[in-house]
């Protein structure tokens, strides 16, 4: 699959977002339905009302009634870890340092 492919698809539009919220492509069908969430998204997905391009790291677990297909010339996408500054707990900072390690991987 690529993003030409996905051209002639509705996708769906992101809360506050312009467009399709999918650099390069600004599909002809339109942009379909306003989602605000991840249970909204899948709604209008199975209901047949739009598809939509999301990041790997959102496709697990994967619902029973939706097909993930790659999308070859996607761009990248950022995940960004956030957290309270008063927040001093072991767990948080043992998380932090973790996925700090990851990325340095």
């Amino acid at each position: 699959m690529t993003l030409a492919e996905l051209a002639h698809e509705t996708l769906p539009r992101w809360k506050g977002i312009r467009g399709s919220g999918v650099p390069g492509i600004e599909p002809v069908a339109g942009i379909g339905p306003e989602v605000a969430d991840g249970a909204e998204l899948t709604q209008m997905v199975l209901l047949g009302r739009a598809v939509a391009v999301l990041p790997r790291s959102l496709t697990w677990p994967q619902h029973p009634g939706l097909v993930h297909v790659p999308v070859a010339d996607a761009p990248g996408s950022a995940l960004v870890l956030v957290w309270s500054q008063e927040d001093r707990r072991q767990l948080v900072a043992d998380f932090v340092a973790s996925a700090v390690e990851a990325t340095e991987g």
